[in-house]
C-alpha cells in the first residue's frame, strides 16, 4: 500500500510535498496511520526526513524521493537510507527468507525448497495435505524463528522480538505475532552488495532484479545515478515524465504528476521489467515466460542464487521439462505452483480477504485458503445485483467451504456514487475498466471496513488458461500456435489492461491486492502448457479445461468447476447499470478532465 514519487532537475521542495499530498488513500484507518517521508539532495546538502516536517523552501534541489506509507505497511520507514544509497519501495518480496540467507551466507539453503521435489508427483489430495502441513509448520516457525541479516548490518530479531540494529531503528518489527522484515531495507542491502562488485548502480540493479520474487516498484539513488524499476509482470504501477528543459519526474500514480503540471498525454508507463536508468530505458534480458529452466547455462547466471536454481532444476529436468510430462503430471505440478503462490502471499498476515465471484478461478483459491483457515482468518467478498448469478454461486460455495462471506447488493445509487472514486483511482475514462474496477472497488472497500489489509484475487487465470471467448475464435481461425501467442501477448500487456487498474483501486481503499495466478513461476509454467489442455476443441465453450479438471480433483463440485466464464462487470450486473442508467447523461472524457484539473496546479 506504499506509494512512491521522485523528481530530478532543479526544483523547490514544495513540489515534492504537493506530489505526496496528491496520493490519496480512501481508507480511514490508513489515513490515520499515514506517514510521508522524503529525501532531498543538492550540491550543498541533503535532507533525510521520514516525518516530513517543515522544510525550508529553496529551489536548488537536484534529486527528490518520497513515499506515502502506513505505519502498518511492510516497510516501517521510507525513504530508506543505507550506506551511500537511498531507496523508495512499493511492494512486497516473497522470497525474503531466501534472500536474507543469501546476504548472510552467500549461498542458498536448499532446505528452503524442501518440498520442491519434482521427482515425485503424488495424488492431488496427498500433495495438498503435504503442502498445507508445510505451510502450517513454516508459519509457526516464522513466529518463533531467529532471523539474522548480516553483511555488516547486525540486524537481529530474537525470540522475544527484541530488535538490535546498528543501521536503522526501524528495519524489522513484530506485528500480530508474525515477524515482518522491512522489504525495502532488504532490497537496499542486496543492491549495495552487488554495487560493491559491479562498480556501478546500473549493473547492480540489473543483477538484483532477476533474483527477487515479488511485486514491486522502486527507485534508488547512489549520490550520482538514479535507477527506477518495476516487477516483470507489471503488478505495481509506475509512471514517469521526461522534460529535459525542466524537471524529470516519476510516481506510482498519474495524479502526482498532474499535480505538478505534467499533461496526461506526456505521461509514460514504465514497462514491466524495464529499468529507467538516469532517464534512459533499459529493457529486461528476457520476459518471465521466456525463461527455460531446462536450458540454463549455469556459467552465464548472474548470481549465486540463480546458479543454485540452475543446478536444482537441471538435476530434475527430466520431470520439469513439460514436453516430457503427461497430463496428470502437468496438472499436479500446476497445483503445486498454485499452492506455493497462494500460501506465500499470506504468510505475513493473520487475516486475508478473497475477491470472490463463485467462478472456477476464485473457487480454487477459496479451497486452498480453506485448508489453512485454522492459521489464517479467511473471508470472501462478493458484489452483484440482487439475485445475480455471482452472488448465488458465491453464497453456495461459501456455505460448503464453511467460510464467512460478505456480499454487497448493488443498485443504481451505489453504482452512481462509486463512479467518481473509481475514475479517480484508475485515472482514465475507459468504460470496460470502470465496470471491472467498480466490482473490485466495492469488494476491497468491504474488506477495508472489516480491517482486512490483504486480499487475494483470481486475476490472470483467464489469460493463462484461455478463459476469454476470443481465444476460442483464434483457435478456430488460426490454430493452437496463434492462440498461445495471443495468451502470451495478453500477459505481456496485461499491466496496461488489468493489473495496474486493480492495484490502484485496492490501494485507494487501503488494501494490498495480491494475485497468485500472476506469480512469475506459475506464469512461466502455465504459458508452456499445451493449448490442447486449455481448449480441447473448436466447440469448447467453457475453456480452461486443465484448471477445471484441477478444481474437480480438489473436490469442487462439477457444476461450479464447469461454470462458464463471465466477466466481472457482467456477472455482477454493474455494466448493465452503467450503460443503461448512469452513463447515458455523462461524458466520461469531460469528467476525467475535471478530475485532472482538480489536481493540476
Amino acid at each position: 500500500m506504499d506509494r512512491i514519487i521522485g523528481l530530478q532537475g532543479s526544483f523547490n521542495s514544495n513540489v515534492l510535498a504537493l506530489m505526496l499530498k496528491s496520493l490519496k488513500i480512501n481508507n480511514d484507518s490508513f489515513k490515520k496511520n499515514n506517514q510521508s517521508g522524503i529525501f532531498l539532495f543538492s550540491d550543498e546538502n541533503s535532507i533525510y526526513n521520514d516525518n516530513f516536517c517543515d522544510i525550508e523552501s529553496i529551489s536548488d534541489y537536484k534529486i527528490g524521493l518520497g513515499s506515502n506509507y502506513s505505519k502498518n505497511s511492510i516497510n516501517n520507514s521510507q525513504p530508506i537510507s543505507y550506506k551511500n544509497i537511498t531507496l523508495v519501495f512499493d511492494g512486497i518480496i516473497y522470497n525474503y527468507n531466501e534472500l536474507n540467507n543469501y546476504l548472510n551466507t552467500n549461498y542458498i539453503n536448499k532446505n528452503f525448497n524442501k518440498n520442491d521435489d519434482l521427482n515425485s508427483f503424488n495424488e492431488i489430495n496427498n500433495i495438498t495435505d503435504e503442502y498445507v502441513s508445510f505451510f502450517n509448520d513454516f508459519k509457526q516457525n516464522l513466529k518463533n524463528k531467529n532471523i539474522f541479516i548480516s553483511d555488516n548490518s547486525d540486524i537481529i530479531i530474537n525470540n522475544d522480538s527484541d530488535i538490535i540494529n546498528n543501521d536503522s531503528d526501524n528495519n524489522i518489527n513484530s506485528d500480530n505475532d508474525n515477524i515482518k522484515i522491512d522489504q525495502g531495507v532488504l532490497l537496499a542491502k542486496l543492491i549495495y552488495k552487488y554495487l560493491q562488485s559491479s562498480l556501478n548502480l546500473k549493473e547492480a540493479v540489473k543483477k538484483v532484479i532477476p533474483i527477487i520474487d515479488g511485486e514491486y516498484a522502486f527507485a534508488i539513488f547512489d549520490g550520482k545515478n538514479l535507477a527506477i524499476a518495476r516487477d516483470s509482470i507489471g503488478i505495481k504501477p509506475l509512471y514517469y515524465n521526461i522534460n529535459d528543459n525542466s524537471v524529470n519526474s516519476f510516481s506510482s500514480e498519474k495524479k502526482a504528476l498532474w499535480q505538478i503540471g505534467v499533461k496526461d498525454s506526456e505521461i509514460n508507463q514504465l514497462k514491466p521489467g524495464y529499468i529507467l536508468y538516469n532517464w534512459n530505458l533499459i529493457p529486461p534480458n528476457q520476459n518471465p515466460w521466456d525463461f527455460n529452466y531446462n536450458k540454463i547455462n549455469k556459467w552465464d547466471i548472474l548470481s549465486p542464487i540463480n546458479l543454485e536454481r540452475a543446478e536444482y532444476y537441471n538435476e530434475h529436468n527430466k520431470i520439469f521439462d513439460i514436453d516430457k510430462m503427461n497430463y496428470n503430471q502437468i496438472k499436479s505440478y500446476l497445483l503445486k505452483l498454485l499452492m506455493d503462490s497462494t500460501y506465500k502471499r499470506v504468510l505475513d498476515t493473520n487475516k486475508v480477504g478473497l475477491i470472490f465471484s463463485g467462478g472456477v478461478d476464485s473457487t480454487i483459491l477459496a479451497t486452498l485458503l480453506k485448508n489453512i483457515s485454522d492459521n489464517v482468518f479467511v473471508k470472501l467478498y462478493t458484489v452483484g445485483v440482487e439475485n445475480s448469478k455471482d452472488i448465488e454461486c458465491a453464497q453456495k460455495i461459501a456455505k460448503k467451504l464453511e467460510l464467512p462471506i460478505e456480499t454487497r447488493i448493488i443498485d443504481e445509487n451505489i453504482v452512481k456514487n462509486s463512479l467518481d472514486p473509481v475514475l479517480d483511482a484508475i485515472e482514465e475514462p475507459n468504460i470496460m475498466k470502470i465496470g471491472v474496477g467498480m466490482t473490485l472497488y466495492l469488494a476491497t472497500k468491504m474488506a477495508s471496513e472489516d480491517g482486512i489489509s490483504v486480499t487475494l484475487a483470481g486475476q490472470g487465470a483467464d489469460e493463462l488458461f484461455g478463459g476469454y471467448y476470443r481465444y476460442l475464435t483464434t483457435y478456430k481461425d488460426k490454430g493452437p500456435n496463434a492462440t498461445e501467442k495471443s495468451m502470451i501477448h495478453d500477459i505481456e500487456y496485461g499491466y496496461d489492461v488489468n493489473f495496474e487498474r486493480d492495484d490502484k483501486i485496492a490501494t485507494f481503499n487501503g488494501v494490498d491486492l495480491r494475485v497468485p495466478y500472476l506469480d512469475e513461476k506459475l506464469v512461466n509454467f502455465a504459458l508452456k502448457i499445451p493449448v490442447k489442455y486449455k481448449i480441447d476443441s473448436d466447440e469448447d465453450l467453457i475453456r480452461k479445461q486443465i484448471l477445471r479438471d484441477l478444481a474437480i480433483d480438489l473436490g469442487i463440485d462439477k457444476e461450479i468447476a464447469e461454470r462458464p466464464k463471465k466477466a466481472a462487470q457482467y456477472g455482477s450486473g454493474i455494466h448493465k447499470i452503467l450503460i443503461k442508467k448512469i452513463l447515458k447523461d455523462i461524458n466520461l472524457d469531460e469528467k476525467m478532465v475535471e478530475i485532472i484539473n482538480n489536481y493540476s496546479i
